[in-house]
């Protein structure tokens, strides 16, 4: 999933490009016998290295005009690592999925491991676990400061006075009661990148990246850190969230999902998951009482529910946003399937684009 928010038309083969690199080398783990794990980071690494996607390297620039990125990683088995406001690492899924490793090695002295760390803390857990620092400045892209020069100048002329108050800790960016600042000019804006993979044993990891949203706050976290709203996994289903964070935390809405489709498909149908889908979006996100004071809610989510005997999963997802990239591929397959899903512009934060697919799996994944 390359996020929901805006893809420009001029700008689809590259996504395209870019999805097929990342389904390739997830697939290329598995087929050399790599676990759903060590797939799903390759394939975020992917994603991290672009300077299409609001992850790692481009990603959105805070307030001060800095990277600060969050990322999480959560298994079948239900152990997840996160890490959030974090500055000098261009793969944040690797310290991620490292905190989530090191839970299932503790200490001998007994203390507990951490499954969410963030800022300078997380920064020196990279460190001590020799996963490459780069300097800041070197996570920030052409495009990403000139989004920012943009984006500050909206805000200036929304408020003279907006750096000086933000300075002094008086104020915030607008908040998600106007736009999240989804001008639908730009790529990018709330394009968190989340991956699902599944490994021939039937074990699900779900992986999220996220830069967050622009002119964030310092030491901002988003859903991108969060158990339960960024990601969320059991032994049948995962989600894996994109949109505007606050919204996403205040709903819950990667484990609301899975909640809802807590059935197994062997049990059910596409027609009726896809009917779920829908309906957890309106009442759960758009109709949602957290959300009564928000003009524009932006969500969108990627689910794979996998059946009983581990031979298709369904792949669903849905968006409320202007559009939603999606691909997949299995190791039976010769090449992804990219898409991007639209909503008409009237039909934005008003309702939801929901699809699906079967996917077989055969012997091999």
């Amino acid at each position: 999933m390359k996020g929901a928010g805006y893809h420009s038309l001029s700008k689809e083969g590259l996504y395209g490009e870019l999805c097929d690199k990342a389904c390739r080398r997830g697939k290329s783990v598995l087929e050399d016998g790599g676990s759903a794990q060590s797939a799903v980071v390759e394939v975020m690494k992917v994603l991290e290295d672009s300077s299409l996607t609001n992850a790692g390297f481009g990603s959105s620039l805070s307030i001060d005009g800095e990277v600060e990125c969050d990322a999480s990683l959560m298994t079948s088995d239900g152990y997840y690592g996160s890490v959030a406001a974090l500055r000098s690492v261009q793969h944040p899924i690797a310290v991620a999925s490292k905190l989530l490793e090191k839970q299932l090695d503790p200490p001998a002295d007994g203390r507990i491991p951490p499954s969410c760390l963030a800022g300078e803390g997380a920064e020196l857990f990279a460190r001590e676990h020799n996963i490459p620092l780069v300097d800041p400045s070197a996570l920030i892209s052409e495009a990403a400061q000139s989004s920012y020069e943009k984006y500050l100048s909206i805000i200036e002329k929304y408020n003279p006075r907006k750096r000086r108050a933000e300075s002094s800790g008086n104020s915030d960016a607008p908040s998600s009661k106007s736009t999240c600042l989804d001008t639908g000019e730009t790529d990018k804006v709330l394009d968190t990148v989340g991956a699902i993979c599944v490994d021939s044993s039937g074990f699900i990891a779900c992986a999220l990246s996220s830069g967050g949203i622009a002119l964030k706050h310092q030491g901002r976290v988003g859903q991108a850190a969060m158990v339960g709203s960024g990601c969320w996994v059991n032994e049948h289903a995962a989600v894996a969230t994109t949109g505007c964070g606050e919204q996403l935390m205040r709903t819950m809405l990667a484990k609301t999902l899975a909640d809802r489709l807590q059935t197994a498909t062997g049990d059910s149908d596409e027609e009726l998951n896809l009917v779920k889908v829908e309906r957890t979006f309106k009442q759960d996100f758009i109709e949602s009482r957290t959300l009564q004071n928000d003009r524009d809610k932006f969500g969108g989510a990627i689910i794979v529910l996998l059946d009983t005997p581990n031979t298709q999963v369904e792949l669903l997802w849905a968006h409320t946003t202007k559009s939603m990239c999606v691909s997949y591929m299995s190791t039976t397959s010769d090449q992804p399937t990219v898409l991007i899903s639209r909503l008409p512009p009237k039909k934005v934060s008003q309702t939801s684009a929901c699809s699906g697919v079967t996917i077989n799996l055969g012997d091999k994944r």
